[in-house]
């Protein structure tokens, strides 16, 4: 049967339970699948109403996976109200929408082509052959990947320049632009939290999860702006201050060589401030 423990994040979820336990039970029955992953809060906990399924069915062969993959109309885990494709995201990866809430991320592995370890913890609800509790064990133990400060000093160049470039923008009247391509200039902000903070990477899904973030996300939240002058030069100030906070600290922590000069960042921050 299955591992009930992998089952305990969604024992209070009825709707949940039901729609996995269809999922369950159908691919238990499919040739040549051999086991399936649970990942996302259905491995990890904290889990609501609106979260989603995150299951991973794995396959003995490439050949029994692209044949469970081309029946995948046919798939006996209805009743559902709308499925769609989703291997723009990965291979084999489908998505089903289910009553009354309930979305469902199916993805299809073989024992050569496995999920990545980010999107650990995984859990095992079925196993034909123990292989797959085996490598589950094996990527818990594997070291989280570190901080890479290697581009940072790039970063700051990027960030001043395409500032500049952003400024100019603003200036001819071009604020839809401004508003979409603003996310670049984020993304330098957000990355250097993270990483200050001792993670590889940011995760704007679980900034949110921790009150801690709470200042976070209120500096952070007000860098998206409406397609508007005052809003698009307010965004660019409050980014152009939480990266100077952030390079302050960098630089007491790693001593980088700087390539931009403080008299660029001045003028390009004069320059916005007189828009």
């Amino acid at each position: 049967m299955y591992n009930q423990d992998a089952l305990a994040h969604v024992a209070e979820l009825p709707d949940h339970r039901r729609v996995l336990d269809r999922i369950l039970c159908h691919f238990r029955e499919t040739q040549g699948a051999v086991g399936v992953l649970l990942s996302g809060s259905t491995a990890r906990g904290g889990m609501d109403r609106w979260s989603d399924l995150d299951v991973g069915v794995v396959f003995g062969s490439e050949e029994d996976r692209i044949r469970c993959w081309e029946r995948r109309w046919d798939w006996d885990i209805a009743p559902w109200f709308h499925r769609f494709d989703a291997d723009h995201i990965k291979p084999h990866f489908v998505i089903y929408l289910y009553e009354p809430e309930v979305k469902a991320d199916i993805a299809l592995y073989t024992h050569a082509e496995m999920p990545a370890r980010a999107g650990r913890p995984y859990s095992v609800a079925w196993d034909a052959r123990g292989e797959l509790t085996t490598w589950a064990e094996q990527i818990a133990r594997v070291p989280d990947d570190e901080a890479d400060w290697s581009s940072v000093v790039h970063e700051d160049e990027r960030f001043w320049a395409w500032m500049f470039y952003v400024f100019q923008r603003i200036a001819r009247g071009e604020f839809y632009h401004v508003a979409s391509e603003i996310a670049a200039l984020r993304d330098i902000v957000e990355q250097w939290c993270a990483r200050l903070s001792g993670q590889a990477r940011f995760d704007n899904r679980r900034l949110a999860a921790t009150t801690d973030n709470t200042p976070l996300v209120a500096r952070l939240g007000a860098c998206f702006p409406s397609p508007e002058r005052a809003a698009l030069k307010a965004a660019c100030l409050c980014l152009m201050d939480m990266q100077t906070e952030l390079r302050a600290r960098i630089e007491a922590r790693l001593q980088p060589e700087w390539m931009t000069s403080n008299t660029a960042r001045r003028r390009i921050e004069q320059l916005v401030r007189g828009l």
